[in-house]
């Protein structure tokens, strides 16, 4: 009897013990604030657009793989915010990209959301280093609509981007983030949006924004850190706003000492992808990891979730327009979110405090 109450005392606390390490407030890290970067998937990838857009200040480049224009879900703007829709969002944005606007409206937007302070100076772009990817066999996101996101960074003066679209062998990559050899078929379209197209998309991605990369890790020296996320979030509301409860950080061991000098990268997964639904598939093996140990990257991975009408407090017939079914980010202001392109969006601003929070300039 004694040792099944003492078997059973071990098992309560290594379960609590879990728990509590699930539910672990976000730390600091010694990373050089002046070497932030964003990039994302679809969904994710408009959020990496978002996020630069809105800090690119502090941003000094974003990977684009199948995101489209900023903005482009938006039908009108007014002084608290801007009015987006829906069905723009998965017409014009992504299938249908002749109707979107020319490169230089959105550009003149930018403009003026930075004059009113929404964002920062657009002059910043500029200066960015810019990765953007679309596959030959993308069903998801038309092509022509990440070329149209990249005209908007040429509108404001971006000189050159890494734009791989023609260099796979035929029939190309589907909608996905590409690796060299995890996850489905090249072509695929479908869950887990992860194929392997014998290209190391992360090293691309990677390269681009830091330059010259150390020979990526074959066995890793860091981990992955569980974090909550509700802190971030007004109220603590992870669940109305499209969060998950926890997120994510791989840490390499030489950015766990005080004394380290890193780099972070925040990557955003897209629809379907988040721990809600893949676990820790999207986090573990993307092939972001091996190429931040042995290069001082500390790699965060926020993480949004489903949203159905149930999950407000107070529902509203208008609510079953502001769902978010598939666990996608924010790119067309669901959950009444009128300001989720600017700096106060609920998800942005999310994503920035632990930014900050990673970088100590932040509680």
């Amino acid at each position: 009897m004694f040792c099944y109450r003492l078997l059973l005392a071990l098992t309560v606390s290594l379960f609590l013990a879990g728990v509590a390490s699930a539910a672990d407030p976000l730390g600091r890290y010694p990373v050089d604030p002046t070497q932030i970067s964003v990039a994302g998937i679809s969904s994710g990838a408009f959020m990496a657009n978002q996020l630069h857009v809105a800090h690119s200040a502090d941003i000094m480049g974003v990977g684009v793989v199948a995101g489209g224009p900023f903005g482009c879900a938006v039908a009108d703007t007014n002084d608290t915010g801007v009015i987006a829709l829906i069905s723009i969002a998965t017409g014009a944005c992504m299938q249908a990209p002749t109707r979107l606007l020319r490169a230089e409206t959105y550009a003149e937007r930018l403009r003026s959301f930075a004059a009113q302070g929404w964002i920062d100076p657009v002059e910043n772009l500029a200066r960015a280093r810019l990765y953007a990817f679309t596959g030959q066999s993308d069903h998801v996101v038309n092509s022509e609509s990440v070329r149209r996101g990249v005209a908007v960074y040429a509108a404001l003066g971006l000189q050159a981007a890494l734009f791989r679209d023609d260099d796979l062998p035929d029939p190309g990559a589907g909608h996905s983030w590409v690796t060299q050899s995890f996850g489905g078929d090249c072509e695929l379209n479908t869950d887990p949006y992860i194929n392997k197209c014998n290209y190391d998309q992360a090293k691309d991605i990677l390269s681009t924004i830091y330059g010259p990369l150390k020979d990526k890790a074959t066995q890793f020296s860091g981990h992955i850190v569980e974090f909550d996320q509700h802190e971030f979030v007004r109220d603590g509301d992870t669940e109305g706003n499209g969060l998950w409860d926890t997120g994510y950080l791989y840490v390499p061991a030489a950015c766990e000492a005080a004394s380290g000098h890193c780099r972070l990268h925040v990557v955003l997964h897209g629809c379907r992808q988040s721990a809600q639904k893949l676990h820790d598939t999207f986090y573990r093996h993307i092939g972001v990891n091996e190429w931040a140990d042995t290069n001082d990257i500390v790699v965060l991975y926020p993480q949004a979730r489903a949203l159905e009408v149930r999950d407000f407090r107070k529902p509203q017939p208008s609510d079953i327009f502001n769902i978010n079914p598939e666990g996608c980010w924010n790119w067309w202001g669901y959950a009444h979110d009128s300001r989720y392109l600017f700096k106060d969006g609920v998800q942005v601003g999310a994503i920035w405090a632990m930014v900050q929070r990673v970088t100590g300039r932040g509680n």
